[in-house]
């Protein structure tokens, strides 16, 4: 079956539909109306994707970024809600890579979170358990107080998934748009530094679920786990990064690390000063010829 995902307004998409169902070409499309929104989850875990509850398995994605919605609905939050379902939809096509899906190398140029997540499970790195969802009933029979919340776009910080859906405010309806939904790790984050092959790491210890939101967390550098690089690597490979900074969160009573993403532009200067200067030498030194 083919899945069509876009805008609910975008007449292509509409065009495409039509054409579809003249041809009796098997599929459904997923248009997103910026009114009413279709509970939609993929279990990136068991792999899983389901839309109003029914599981698909589409063998081929055709996928449009909704330019009319922003223009057209200039509400608070339109420009991000149509960004989270493009990198949703996005993001699934680019994990199965049995499916067609046009551009396929274009668009892994321009890699959403939940791909990278996904992607770092399938090159052998721990991830937590992870759902993309906008239903209020995922993920099922589970504690909100041991699963978090955070933006499939990012731009904001990590919340429990209770405070998440309190702030949503959505009750018992679909939310406007999904979220990566994760299991709770509450372990110190590890930070790996690798520039041009060089690796640099440091543990943060935070009371905090994010610790970017406290000015205080307790940093230290320390030696990055060798069973980690080789992955990783692969995993940076991949996205043609030769420069970028991976997140764990290490489970305190396991000691596994597990991959939560990797920044392509990640800041260093407060990392920088915790070893001396070493990050700033790294990069400049990956910018010069050897003498």
């Amino acid at each position: 079956m083919l899945l069509l995902c876009g805008g609910h307004g975008d007449p292509n998409m509409t065009a495409l539909a039509q054409r579809m169902a003249e041809r009796r070409v098997p599929g459904m499309a997923v248009l997103i109306h910026p009114r009413k929104s279709v509970p939609i989850t993929w279990d990136l875990t068991a792999d899983r994707l389901t839309v109003n509850g029914a599981p698909v398995r589409p063998s081929g994605m055709f996928l449009r970024y909704d330019v009319f919605a922003p223009q057209n609905d200039r509400q608070p939050g339109t420009f991000r809600r149509t960004q989270s379902w493009y990198y949703t939809f996005m993001s699934w096509a680019l994990a199965h890579e049995e499916a067609a899906f046009l551009n396929r190398a274009y668009a892994t140029r321009q890699p959403a979170k939940p791909y990278v997540v996904a992607l770092a499970k399938r090159l052998g790195l721990l991830v937590p358990d992870t759902l993309l969802t906008n239903d209020p009933a995922e993920p099922a029979d589970a504690d909100p107080a041991e699963w978090i919340s955070k933006p499939v776009t990012g731009g904001d910080v990590t919340r429990p998934l209770a405070e998440a859906r309190e702030h949503a405010d959505e009750g018992d309806r679909a939310a406007p748009a999904p979220s990566i939904v994760q299991r709770r790790i509450n372990g110190p984050d590890l930070r790996i530094y690798r520039i041009a092959g060089r690796s640099f790491a440091f543990e943060l210890a935070s009371d905090a679920l994010d610790y970017r939101t406290t000015q205080k967390p307790d940093v230290r550098e320390v030696t990055a786990p060798e069973h980690l690089i080789r992955p990783l690597d692969a995993v940076m490979e991949r996205l043609g990064l030769d420069y970028g900074a991976a997140d764990f969160k290490t489970d305190p009573k396991t000691g596994e690390h597990y991959f939560l993403e990797v920044n392509s532009a990640p800041m260093f200067a407060a990392f920088d000063r915790i070893a001396e200067g070493r990050l700033c030498d790294a990069l400049i030194d990956a910018l010069q010829p050897p003498s």
